[in-house]
């Protein structure tokens, strides 16, 4: 019964949605290959939020008042243990760089070494045509790092924390949000360098600039929420870093790290990948923001913050729900 409300829910509203930008009626033979998959994005995004919401009002177990207490004991938690997080996320970065010479040099000279090579390869070989286009690859090679290593480190940041979690009770995000915030760290020494460079190459900014602030916030609470559902099923599925390490290398290049989507790829797939992937669409935000002067689409921007905040809400409500068997398992 679910299932068919689920399918008059997503056709019908497909059919406003068509109706209202004035194709009256809709004719699925004659239906483009942008429209056909733009239907079916819609159907993914629906058929990802709307059972999140049937959960809410008709499961046992998830309930809406247990839904807002959990919320109030995230907030309180985030209260409690935020400063822990952040003087973990100090030792990790001291510990990082006590015994090398150049200290935190590396931070700059990995994502620099990488910037250099994929300008090299895409930029001279294959001749990309992408405006600032050093600037660009460095953008993307930075806010890629901080996803993908984020993502990677949630698999296993339980078991690598196994002292901690046998001993003392914090909730098991918090673990992860120092990751994160170590992480995060060096994306802005990267991106303190991104300035020079905009310097260096006078490249012009306007207004839209500020636009790389909800930029950040955005990458900040969607890697958090797929990080914290992968941090769960990395206790009970040790092979799951394996997985995750080939999984990110395949969506490396369908999120446009060193190349555009919207120019590289034909139409209409390669807009499709830019907004249906939220890494790349995070990342063309940024990009347009600071070397294009141009806004982006607040409505696509809301779409994922909503989808963020879902993640989020089942990642935490899934720690809280299953961090007492973590202990047994590792």
């Amino acid at each position: 019964m679910l299932f068919f409300v689920y399918l008059a829910l997503i056709n019908s509203v497909t059919y406003l949605v068509s109706y209202f930008r004035g194709i009256k009626h809709l004719d699925f033979v004659g239906m483009t290959t942008s429209y056909r998959l733009k239907y079916m994005g819609l159907g993914c995004v629906l058929g990802f939020l709307m059972p999140f919401v049937v959960c809410l009002l008709t499961e046992d177990i998830i309930t809406i008042g247990g839904f807002v207490r959990y919320i109030g004991r995230f907030f309180k938690d985030i209260r409690k243990y935020l400063p822990y997080a952040i003087w973990s996320a100090k030792a990790d970065l001291q510990a990082e760089v006590a015994t090398s010479y150049l200290n935190w040099m590396w931070w700059l000279i990995e994502p620099v070494c990488s910037m250099l090579i994929y300008t090299l390869i895409f930029g001279v070989v294959f001749h990309a045509s992408e405006d600032y286009f050093t600037v660009f690859v460095f953008v993307g090679i930075s806010m890629w790092s901080f996803f993908s290593r984020s993502l990677s480190a949630s698999v296993d940041i339980v078991r690598w924390n196994k002292d901690i979690v046998t001993k003392v009770y914090m909730p098991k995000y918090i673990l992860l949000l120092s990751k994160m915030f170590s992480y995060f760290f060096k994306m802005l020494v990267s991106f303190g360098v991104i300035i020079l460079m905009m310097i260096f190459f006078r490249v012009p900014i306007s207004i839209n600039v500020l636009w790389s602030i909800p930029a950040f916030v955005l990458l900040f609470l969607f890697t958090f929420g797929v990080s914290s559902i992968m941090m769960h099923y990395g206790v009970f599925v040790s092979d799951l870093g394996y997985i995750t390490g080939i999984l990110l290398q395949m969506m490396m290049y369908l999120t446009g790290v060193f190349y555009s989507l919207s120019n590289q790829v034909p139409e209409p797939y390669g807009i499709i990948l830019e907004t249906f992937n939220p890494v790349a669409y995070v990342m063309s935000v940024m990009r347009n923001a600071l070397l294009y002067r141009t806004a982006p689409d607040i409505s696509t921007m809301v779409l994922w913050l909503i989808v963020s905040l879902v993640l989020i809400s089942l990642g935490v409500f899934t720690v809280y729900s299953n961090e007492n068997s973590y202990v047994k398992v590792i």
